[in-house]
């Protein structure tokens, strides 16, 4: 009975966000032993900019964030005594052409400046630095990008995956008693 318990959800609370933590820069055993050291050097840099940097965290919205996304960075940020990058993202408008493309795009940035407004009032409250970045494009090269870019980037929040009708988080269950050998 213990073992299903474990599989049940662990929510933070009333919190239903997901938290990715960045794999720190390593060096890899084929570039030190290979004759090409500049990827170890390269490493090494990295390595130095990760340890160098202030920690981050980059939050990830779709032009707006959720209440619970948005309370729970915040929180994670004065906790943890991090600055914020408010990070929305969105690829809607380029799956159009034209005249219909350039309004969706021009809608986009409106309606994150205007959404983001009252999150970064909150962020002056709690003494959170924020720093607010737009983007058209794919959400996962966005941040790749962006995680490349800032070696601080320690976290990354977004919003749950898969919602069911509810708004409550889907677990996969895996049927472990099943044997296919």
């Amino acid at each position: 009975m213990a073992f299903l318990n474990w599989l049940k959800t662990r929510k933070n609370g009333k919190q239903d966000v997901r938290v990715v933590k960045l794999q720190e820069e390593s060096i890899d055993m084929g570039s030190m032993a290979s004759g090409h050291p500049a990827g170890a050097v390269a490493a090494i840099s990295r390595m130095m900019d990760q340890k160098n940097s202030p920690t981050k965290i980059l939050v990830v919205g779709n032009g707006a964030f959720s209440d619970k996304l948005g309370d729970y960075s915040l929180k994670m940020a004065q906790r943890l005594d991090c600055a914020i990058v408010a990070l929305n993202v969105t690829d809607a408008p380029l799956k159009s052409s034209g005249e219909k493309q350039e309004e969706q795009i021009a809608l986009f940035y409106e309606t994150a400046e205007k959404n983001i407004e009252q999150y970064m009032n909150q962020a002056d409250v709690m003494g959170v630095e924020v720093v607010h970045i737009m983007e058209i494009g794919d959400q996962e090269r966005a941040i790749s990008q962006l995680s490349a870019r800032d070696a601080g980037i320690r976290y990354v929040l977004t919003e749950p995956e898969h919602q069911n009708e509810e708004g409550r988080v889907q677990i996969p269950v895996f049927d472990l008693a099943c044997s296919r050998l």
